[in-house]
C-alpha cells in the first residue's frame, strides 16, 4: 500500500463519515430515490408528504437508518419511530430540519429543527431546537431518547451543516435573529462534537437588503463557502470552518432593473464549490420563463450573476437543489397553473407537484458542458414539491475525480475526500482492478462502467462510486477511393476532400481534417487549409482524414485521389419557353427528361452516378448539385457521371431560353380619318414563325402576317411563335391604339352690348389650325381662336374641328343672357313663357328672377329648380290679363360675379 497522503484542493483531516450516509433520499409527497452503487433507483416505500424540505440518514454502507420532516421521524421500515412524533420543526419552512451524527458515537443522532412562528398546540416558542435518537442493540429501529430541546430562542428556517476544519467535529447554521421581532441578521453556527452541542458562534452582518424568509441556505463541500438564498438576492459568504465565522463575499441582485430579473429559492455547490446554481424564475418584458443560472465563483465581477445552462416555458417555479453522492445536481420540480378572473385577467397561480427532478449531470464543467437534463427522472408513485433532503454538505466532497474520455485515452483516476486516504482499492467496471492511490486506466471497449473504490480512511473505511462514460471512435471504412474527372488530360484534377465521407463513413455526424503524412495527422501539423479546393500533387495520391466525433474522439484512416482523364461527351441542348412568372429572360428547365436521354444514350447503370451543376469547377468538386428543376436565364451548365470505379466525364449542356423577341409600344396615336394621312403599320420580328393579332374587345383574330396596319382605335394584342428544337415558344403584348385627344378649350368670352348686339369670343390651345361654327354646318375661321357676332341671347354651342381632319371634334357652350320683351301664352309655340334667355345651372350657381304686377306683388319666381320653363302668365292657375309686368332679375355666375337686371314686358292675350 502507498504512504498515506493529505489529498488535493485543502488538506484536511476529516472524520470517518463518507459519501454512503447520503444514500437514500425521501422527500415531496411519498417520493424517493437511492444512489445503490452508484446507480439511481427510484423508491416508492416513503409515507412522509412534505412540500418543502426533510432530511435523512444512512450507515456507512448506505443502508437507510430513518428520515424526517422536523416533526415526525419514520424508521428504516417506513413506521413512525418511537417517541417519534411532535418534533418542534415547522414543515412549512423551506429547510425544517437536518440529521448530524454525534461524532466517535455510532449508536448516537440529533435532528435539528427550526421554528419561525409560534404555535399553542402544542405549545411551541420561535427557535432552534434539537432532539437526541439512540440506534443500538437496544433500539435497532431507533428511539428518540430526548426531545425537543431548544437551542436558542432566536427565530430561523434555514438550517446547513459542514465539518469543521479538524474533520472530527460538525457546523450546523443556521441563520435569524437573536431576538423575537428582531431583524434577521445574525448567524449562529453551533459545533457539534464528541461532547454534544456547544453554544453558537454568532456571525451579526447587516445586508444591503433584507433576507426574506423564503429560500435555502448552503454551505460547499470544502466547507469554504456559505450561500444564501432569498428570492431577489443571493448572498455568499466566506465561512471559516476553524472558528465557526462568517464574512461577506458576494452579494447578488437578481433584481436587473424594475421590470426584470430573476426569482430563486433553491441553491447548491458543485462537487469542486468551484460553482453555484441557483433554479430561478425571469420576468421581464420578453416573458416569463424558468432557468438554470450558474455562477463562476472564481469570477471577480461584483455585478455578475452568472449564466444560463438551461431555458423552458414559464410553467415551473424556483425550487429546492441538492447535490448527490454521485456528483450530480437533483433539481427539485413543481409546476405552476396561472389562475384568472371570470374577465380573463390574471389573478395568480396554484401549485402542483411534479413526477419528476431534474439532474445536473457535470456540475463541475462550466456553461452549458455542465448538461443539465429537464425532467430526467421519473418518481413513478412518488411527487416531487419545493425541497430536497438536506444533508451535512461536506460528505459530498467525498469522490472519484475523472472526465469522461475516449476508448483510446488514457484515464487518469484522483480521490477527493474529507479525511486523510490510507489506500484505496479500485474496480474500474470492466474486470480490472488496482491499489494505487491515483491510478491510471485504459479501456478497450466503448461504453458506461461504474467505477468503486474501497477507501480506508484514517478513521474508517468507505466505498467510493463513479459512473464513467467511455466514448467510442469514429468508425472509418479503409481502402476508399475519390476519383475525379481530369478534363485535360494533364493528371492533375480539383478535388473536394470532403467528399470522402459520402464513403468513408456511415455517420453524417463526422467533421474531417486532411494531412498529407499520417505523422502530420496524428502531431496536427501542416494541415490541408483548402481541402473543398485542393489539386492533387501526385496521381494518384495518398492523404489522410482525422475524423472528429461529437465527443471529440478522433480516428485516422487513409484514402485515396485519383484524376482519370474522361473526354467530354455532346449532348444536346434543353431548351425552355420563358416563364412568365419568374425574371426576365428566365426559363423553367426540368432536367428529368434530360438526365433520362443521357441515361439511356448510354446505357448507364443503377450503380452509375449522374448529376447536374452550374460550373465545371462544381462538377468537379461535386459540390452545389443544381435540383432536378431550377429556373434559369440562358446558360451553360455541367453534367458529371460517376461509376462505381470513377469518373465517366464531365460534360457541358447548354440551357436555351426560348423567348420569340416582340419590340412594340405600350400605346399608338393615329388620326380620326387614317385614309387622309400616311398609314402606320407595325412590324413584327421577322425571326419568329407565325404571329397573331389580336382585337382584345373581341378576342378575335384579325390578321396572321407579319406587319399590321393601324386603322382604328382600341385595344389589341400581337403573339408571335417561334420553334427552336422542336419545341414550340409564345410571347405575347397587349397594346392601346388612340385617337390623338381634341383641342382644349381655353377661354370662351360673352360681349353683351345690347338684346341684339351680342359676340362671343373662342380661344382654344391644340397643335393644329381648326374652324369654329354656332350649328355644326356652317364652319368658319382658321387658326386658334375665333369671334362670332350678332348671337342670339340663348345656350349657343360651339362646335371645334381639326381642319387636318387629325385630331377629334369637341365642343362647348356659351350662355348669352337675353330678356324677351312680350309674352303671348296662346299655345302657338312662339313666346308661350316668358323666361331669361342663356339662363342655366350650367353657368349660373344662383338664379332668382322674381315677376311682379304693377302693384309689386310677386306673381312668379324663377330659380335653379325651373329655369329651363320659365313663366305662363297665370297666377293660381287663373290666367292674367294683358297688361304690362316687371320683373327683377339676380343671377350668379359659377365665379361668383352677380348680374342684376331689372325691367318690365308685356303679356299680350288674343
Amino acid at each position: 500500500m502507498n504512504k498515506l497522503i493529505f489529498i488535493y484542493l485543502f488538506i484536511y483531516s476529516f472524520s470517518c463519515f463518507s459519501q454512503r450516509e447520503t444514500d437514500n433520499w425521501f422527500f415531496g409527497d411519498k417520493a424517493g430515490i437511492s444512489f445503490n452503487s452508484g446507480i439511481v433507483d427510484v423508491t416508492n416505500n416513503s409515507q412522509m408528504t412534505t412540500k418543502t424540505g426533510s432530511s435523512s440518514i444512512s450507515n456507512s454502507q448506505g443502508d437507510l437508518l430513518f428520515y424526517t420532516n422536523g416533526q415526525t421521524i419514520w424508521n428504516k421500515e417506513h413506521q413512525i419511530m418511537e417517541n417519534g412524533d411532535g418534533l418542534a420543526g415547522e414543515p412549512e419552512l423551506v429547510q425544517p430540519t437536518i440529521i448530524i451524527p454525534k461524532p466517535n458515537n455510532s449508536n448516537i443522532y440529533y435532528i435539528f429543527s427550526t421554528r419561525k412562528t409560534k404555535t399553542d398546540t402544542p405549545l411551541f416558542f420561535p427557535g432552534i431546537y434539537y432532539s437526541e435518537i439512540e440506534i443500538s442493540n437496544t433500539y435497532p429501529l431507533g428511539k428518540v431518547i430526548r426531545k425537543n430541546l431548544r437551542l436558542e430562542n432566536s427565530t430561523a428556517q434555514r438550517i446547513t451543516a459542514v465539518h469543521h476544519k479538524n474533520g472530527k467535529d460538525i457546523w450546523v447554521i443556521t441563520y435569524g435573529t437573536d431576538s423575537y421581532g428582531g431583524p434577521d441578521n445574525i448567524f449562529f453556527a453551533f459545533k457539534v462534537t464528541e461532547k454534544g452541542i456547544i453554544s453558537p458562534v454568532k456571525s451579526r452582518l447587516n445586508e444591503i437588503a433584507p433576507i426574506f424568509n423564503i429560500g435555502e441556505m448552503k454551505a460547499s463541500p470544502d466547507g469554504s463557502k456559505v450561500a444564501l438564498s432569498t428570492n431577489t438576492f443571493i448572498y455568499i459568504y466566506n465561512f471559516n470552518n476553524t472558528s465557526g465565522t462568517l464574512s461577506r463575499f458576494k452579494y447578488l441582485n437578481l433584481q436587473l432593473n424594475f421590470t426584470e430579473g430573476y426569482s430563486s429559492n433553491g441553491l447548491a455547490f458543485s462537487p469542486n464549490s468551484k460553482f453555484l446554481y441557483y433554479p430561478s424564475l425571469f420576468s421581464g418584458n420578453a416573458g416569463r420563463y424558468y432557468t438554470i443560472m450558474q455562477m463562476d465563483l472564481e469570477d471577480p465581477r461584483e455585478d455578475h450573476i452568472g449564466v444560463s445552462v438551461f431555458n423552458t416555458s414559464p410553467n415551473r417555479s424556483s425550487a429546492s437543489a441538492q447535490l448527490g453522492s454521485d456528483g450530480k445536481i437533483y433539481i427539485a420540480q413543481v409546476e405552476n397553473k396561472n389562475l384568472f378572473d371570470e374577465n380573463g385577467y390574471y389573478i395568480g397561480f396554484e401549485t402542483y407537484p411534479k413526477k419528476t427532478l431534474g439532474i445536473i449531470n457535470q456540475p463541475d464543467k462550466q456553461g452549458e458542458a455542465c448538461d443539465y437534463r429537464h425532467d430526467a427522472i421519473n418518481l413513478e408513485n412518488g411527487f416531487s414539491y419545493y425541497g430536497l433532503p438536506n444533508f451535512i454538505q461536506s460528505y459530498f466532497r467525498n469522490r472519484i475525480i475523472s472526465d469522461n474520455k475516449c476508448v483510446s485515452d488514457i484515464f487518469e483516476f484522483n480521490l477527493d475526500a474529507y479525511d486523510t486516504i490510507l489506500s484505496a482499492d479500485w474496480d474500474f467496471g470492466d474486470g480490472t482492478t488496482s491499489a494505487k492511490l491515483t491510478p491510471i486506466h485504459k479501456y478497450t471497449k466503448p461504453g458506461k462502467y461504474i467505477v468503486t473504490c474501497n477507501v480506508i480512511l484514517n478513521s474508517g473505511n468507505t466505498t467510493f462510486f463513479k459512473e464513467i462514460i467511455v466514448y467510442s471512435l469514429p468508425k472509418l471504412i479503409n481502402d476508399q477511393k475519390l476519383i475525379q474527372c481530369d478534363n485535360d488530360n494533364d493528371g492533375i484534377s480539383l478535388f473536394n476532400l470532403n467528399n470522402i465521407s459520402e464513403i468513408i463513413s456511415n455517420d453524417n455526424t463526422l467533421s474531417y481534417k486532411f494531412y498529407r503524412s499520417r505523422q502530420d495527422a496524428e502531431n496536427e501539423t501542416n494541415e490541408i487549409s483548402n481541402p473543398e479546393n485542393f489539386n492533387n500533387e501526385s496521381n494518384p495520391q495518398t492523404i489522410f482524414t482525422k475524423a472528429i466525433n461529437s465527443n471529440s474522439c478522433v480516428n485516422i484512416e487513409s484514402f485515396v485521389i485519383e484524376a482519370l482523364f474522361k473526354p467530354s461527351i455532346p449532348i444536346s441542348p434543353i431548351v425552355s419557353c420563358k416563364d412568365s412568372g419568374s425574371e426576365a429572360n428566365n426559363g423553367d428547365f426540368d432536367l428529368r427528361k434530360k438526365r433520362d436521354q443521357i441515361i439511356n444514350e448510354l446505357a448507364l447503370s443503377s450503380a452509375d452516378k449522374l448529376a447536374f451543376y452550374a460550373t465545371f469547377d462544381d462538377a468537379q468538386k461535386s459540390t452545389n448539385k443544381l435540383p432536378i428543376r431550377f429556373n434559369s436565364p440562358s446558360t451553360t451548365i455541367w453534367v458529371k457521371i460517376e461509376n462505381e470505379n470513377g469518373c465517366s466525364g464531365i460534360s457541358p449542356i447548354d440551357l436555351i431560353v426560348n423567348h420569340p423577341q416582340i419590340n412594340l409600344q405600350d400605346n399608338y396615336t393615329i388620326c380620326i380619318s387614317p385614309s387622309d394621312h400616311p398609314a402606320i403599320i407595325l412590324n413584327a420580328d421577322s425571326s419568329s414563325d407565325r404571329f397573331e393579332w389580336k382585337d382584345e374587345n373581341s378576342n378575335t383574330i384579325i390578321s396572321t402576317g407579319n406587319n399590321f396596319p393601324l386603322t382604328r382605335e382600341g385595344e389589341f394584342s400581337l403573339t408571335v411563335y417561334k420553334t427552336v428544337n422542336g419545341i414550340e415558344c409564345s410571347s405575347s403584348k397587349n397594346f392601346t391604339v388612340n385617337y390623338p385627344p381634341p383641342p382644349n378649350v381655353l377661354n370662351v368670352e360673352v360681349n353683351v352690348q345690347s338684346e341684339t348686339d351680342n359676340s362671343v369670343y373662342i380661344s382654344i390651345d391644340g397643335d393644329s389650325s381648326y374652324e369654329f361654327s354656332l350649328d355644326d354646318t356652317t364652319y368658319v375661321g382658321s387658326g386658334t381662336s375665333h369671334s362670332f357676332n350678332n348671337v342670339q341671347p340663348g345656350i349657343a354651342t360651339i362646335y371645334i374641328r381639326d381642319l387636318n381632319k387629325c385630331e377629334s371634334p369637341t365642343k362647348t357652350s356659351a350662355s348669352i343672357i337675353g330678356y324677351p320683351k312680350f309674352l303671348t301664352p296662346n299655345a302657338d309655340g312662339f313666346n308661350d313663357y316668358w323666361k331669361v334667355y342663356g339662363v342655366s345651372s350650367n353657368f349660373f350657381k344662383e338664379i332668382d328672377i322674381k315677376i311682379f304686377n304693377r302693384f309689386g306683388k310677386i306673381l312668379y319666381v324663377i330659380n335653379d329648380n325651373n329655369s329651363e320653363f320659365g313663366w305662363d302668365g297665370t297666377y293660381n292657375n287663373i290666367k292674367l290679363p294683358s297688361n304690362d309686368y316687371w320683373f327683377h332679375a339676380k343671377l350668379k355666375d359659377l365665379n361668383d360675379n352677380v348680374i342684376d337686371k331689372k325691367g318690365h314686358f308685356t303679356l299680350r292675350r288674343n
